[in-house]
């Protein structure tokens, strides 16, 4: 397996890691690159669904409809450019070193949300099929909660071991999604009574809610989502 080690220290006096032509001045992006991130404004505070101004105080239908097992969830951005290819370039290429700075903006974001809120006891990245993770060479989960654990203070906790390798969830709707997670995961200690689940992408939300639903019958009480970005709408 590959090690990567990921900076997220100063980048003072460096250049955009977006544009590369002007100063970096906040979390390694120049002033221009980082207010036209698709920032994610107004959201439904349970699965953190892009939703119309306005709205945001309210769970969105489908939350409304069926309640997920999380209990609130957060993403810094809507799933647009340059997040839909800075992600899967970073997974599929194996070019994780934009999860430094990403990781910086999340946790910055994460900050400015939580004022009143408690923090979790732990973090815990979705974790990947040990075989899949071999092949990849990381685990961008693990990367991203590496991350926020240094901007954050918050500790790590991998006490969810996915235990089947499954076919990407991108690749399948909404119930094959389902159907694909049943007996993949498995908790294997009992986890801290409030934990957020870390994860690059939220689309439909199987499967950090299948994560979710076995800790809290493990024994956790609240389980927050933290993403990077969130898809505009499930499907």
């Amino acid at each position: 397996m590959f090690t990567h080690t990921i900076n997220y220290c100063s980048f003072i006096k460096q250049k955009c890691s977006l544009c590369g032509i002007y100063t970096a001045v906040q979390s390694g992006l120049c002033e221009g690159c980082h207010a036209d991130l698709p920032w994610l404004i107004s959201f439904c505070p349970r699965c953190a669904l892009p939703l119309p101004p306005g709205l945001a105080e309210y769970a969105c239908a489908a939350c409304r409809r069926k309640p997920p097992c999380f209990d609130h969830s957060l993403a810094a951005f809507r799933y647009d450019f340059p997040l839909n290819q800075i992600l899967p370039a970073l997974k599929y290429r194996r070019k994780p070193n934009p999860l430094g700075w990403l990781g910086q903006l999340l946790a910055t974001y994460l900050k400015l949300h939580h004022e009143h809120r408690t923090w979790p006891d732990a973090i815990i990245p979705v974790p990947m099929h040990l075989a899949s993770e071999s092949k990849r060479g990381f685990n961008q989960a693990r990367l991203l909660a590496s991350v926020l654990a240094q901007e954050i203070a918050c500790p790590v906790r991998e006490d969810v071991h996915k235990i089947r390798p499954t076919p990407h969830q991108a690749e399948l709707d909404l119930q094959t999604r389902r159907r694909n997670l049943a007996d993949a995961f498995a908790v294997e200690c009992t986890p801290p009574a409030h934990v957020a689940l870390v994860d690059d992408v939220m689309t439909t939300g199987t499967t950090v809610n299948t994560l979710a639903g076995l800790l809290k019958q493990a024994g956790a009480q609240q389980v927050d989502v933290w993403v990077l970005a969130r898809t505009p709408e499930v499907r």
